[in-house]
């Protein structure tokens, strides 16, 4: 008899029952076609489009009113994506949920408004999996996981947070055990800061089901005579892509995540978070960002380009038709 199907949930929380395969994550939606904004990010459309092209989870950042309603936001100001201006945190949801959404730089308006947490929730649909990142700190797992749960996709709940030290680890414990819904945490680390002792404390603290590892590479330094480090490219992935970060990952049944976002390491105050192999390179030369990482450990690619990528895993034997 044929034998039940493993639902993707379960597949994401299991790995090692799971080898080789690899979930794609649709950055605040798939609102992109190519470099092309064609939807609102962080938008129930661009969550929409995401289940529809096969996404297995989207990711989306959340923001509270200042009548506490959660509302789905990257920004903590209105001004890049709406057709208002101001601070989400000073605005009550009644004057926000009529607000158009507009495309960032030629400010037309999207028929799509700002969504609530909720009416995301909803958009997932029964199968997709949803990784909120929390924009104003780590007390609001609770609420988080409560909306999730009267949504009834708890099963489908990730939430992550960027931490940094072992105390936040602990206080994020801490709130994991006092939450009466169910909470299933995503760790932010980052190489430069966190390393493999970060992953371990992560492991032995947080006991998660997956681990966002950032490749924090500095822009040619300590590049010597390497052409790929002197262009500000990883060689090896960084200690957390590592064969040790890869026997931790292993021994604790979790997913280590890669982030292949662009992010110019020139503009101050920036770092890369996947060592230059990003998006951009990916329509290149797709083995060297995508093959790459998931030759060094990656089961969860994060991208701002899910149908290349969908079709890249498709074509290349990770991914059924």
């Amino acid at each position: 008899m044929p034998q039940p199907t493993t639902s993707l949930a379960d597949r994401f929380r299991n790995p090692n029952d799971h080898p080789g395969e690899v979930f794609v994550v649709a950055h605040r939606g798939a609102f992109l076609d190519g470099d092309r904004v064609i939807l609102p990010e962080n938008s129930v459309p661009a969550v929409e489009r995401a289940r529809r092209i096969g996404c297995d989870f989207v990711e989306i950042d959340v923001r509270f009113t200042s009548d506490g309603t959660a509302v789905v936001m990257h920004d903590a100001t209105l001004d890049r994506t709406t057709a208002a201006r101001g601070e989400i945190a000073s605005c009550r949801y009644s004057e926000l949920k009529e607000v158009p959404l507009v495309h960032p730089e030629t400010r037309r308006e999207f028929p799509a408004r700002i969504p609530s947490l909720e009416e995301v929730f909803h958009a997932l649909g029964d199968r997709m999996l949803v990784n909120v990142e929390l924009k104003t700190g780590i007390e609001a797992i609770p609420q988080i996981a409560r909306i999730a749960a009267e949504a009834g996709v708890s099963s489908q709940l990730t939430i992550k947070s960027n931490l940094g030290d072992a105390a936040r680890f602990e206080r994020v414990a801490e709130i994991m055990s006092l939450t009466p819904d169910p909470v299933d945490f995503i760790p932010v680390l980052v190489d430069s800061r966190d390393g493999l002792e970060g992953m371990e404390s992560a492991c032995d603290l947080l006991s998660p089901t997956c681990i966002e590892c950032i490749v924090d590479y500095g822009y040619g330094s300590d590049a010597g005579y390497n052409l790929l480090a002197r262009r500000g490219m990883t060689i090896d992935g960084g200690p957390l892509f590592s064969l040790e970060a890869r026997r931790i990952a292993a021994e604790n049944n979790i997913r280590l995540f890669v982030n292949t976002l662009f992010v110019n390491p020139h503009i101050p105050g920036h770092h890369q978070w996947n060592g230059g192999r990003s998006c951009e390179l990916g329509r290149i030369a797709p083995d060297s960002v995508y093959g790459f990482w998931i030759a060094h450990g990656a089961t969860v690619i994060q991208t701002d380009d899910a149908p290349f990528v969908l079709d890249w895993l498709k074509a290349s034997g990770f991914r059924g038709c």
